[in-house]
């Protein structure tokens, strides 16, 4: 298991037109085309905030954990996600108020930014998937020592699942089987230790498929875990690792009209 600290991570400023946002990468380095696994924090905490629709060639999950913004006509308060199979449009992405603060994570690096409607061409069948759910942490708290396990998305068959864990004081908990496509923890209140390694809020972990369930334990605040894990490879155009690792690394797709700084970044 890859875990990465919050506080082991530095947010990259970026000018966009109508504010200052910024970019944090975990794990992988975006904007380039590899096999690697993808992780990165997008930061537009400004009014008037907006990403145009778009889609990638690689299966996704979006977390935001702060501000507010709708996702295409879904309302996406923190702690929401949606899961999109590759080649599956998606957005706008709209934070008018306050603008909105989202982690990116995919399970092998994306070959770019498709805009939408003007790279329907580029999409080697009909849509896929496009679920949004939200990890529910109003109610009370756990007691000590209590772990409470939540299931956020139905069955899917084919290994894609998300779970929200609460833990109570000191709680541990042991994360579900790697049986999908590879698996990412997002560590969304409190702190947890693994193998004597504090992750505090918003540290990440990667989790590759068939690696062990990591334990977890939970500081005395408590902590509250979101797991998400990803499709076992198929047939599904963009689903499979090894396939995409064929793709050209000189191929990669810019977002068309990239502030200086973003042009090796596609959010």
């Amino acid at each position: 298991m890859q875990a990465v600290a919050s506080t082991e991570t530095t947010k990259v400023p970026l000018q966009h037109p109508e504010g200052v946002g910024g970019r944090t990468d975990y794990i992988g380095t975006p904007g380039i085309i590899n096999a690697e696994p993808q992780a990165f924090l997008v930061d537009r905490m400004f009014a008037g905030a907006t990403i145009a629709p778009h889609f990638h060639d690689v299966d996704q999950y979006q977390v935001v954990v702060d501000g507010y913004c709708n996702m295409g006509k879904n309302a996406a308060p923190p702690v929401s996600f949606q899961y999109a199979d590759a080649y599956t449009p998606y957005g706008p992405i709209k934070g008018e108020e306050k603008g909105f603060s989202f982690f990116t994570l995919r399970p092998v690096a994306s070959g770019g930014f498709f805009p939408m409607p003007g790279s329907r061409q580029d999409m080697p069948g009909r849509a896929g998937r496009n679920i949004s759910a939200h990890f529910d942490r109003t109610g009370p708290a756990p007691a000590a020592g209590e772990c409470v396990e939540a299931a956020l998305m139905e069955e899917q068959g084919d290994g894609v699942d998300a779970r929200g864990f609460r833990l109570g004081a000191g709680a541990s908990m042991t994360g579900p089987a790697s049986e999908g496509g590879g698996q990412y923890y997002l560590v969304c209140e409190g702190a947890v230790t693994h193998n004597s390694k504090v992750l505090p809020q918003w540290s990440l972990a990667h989790v590759l498929a068939g690696e062990d369930a990591p334990t977890m334990q939970a500081g005395p605040e408590g902590a509250d875990v979101l797991v998400l894990q990803f499709c076992r490879p198929s047939e599904r155009p963009g689903s499979n690792p090894a396939e995409l690792a064929k793709r050209d690394p000189a191929a990669y797709r810019s977002r068309p009209g990239a502030p200086p700084g973003e042009t090796a970044f596609d959010k």
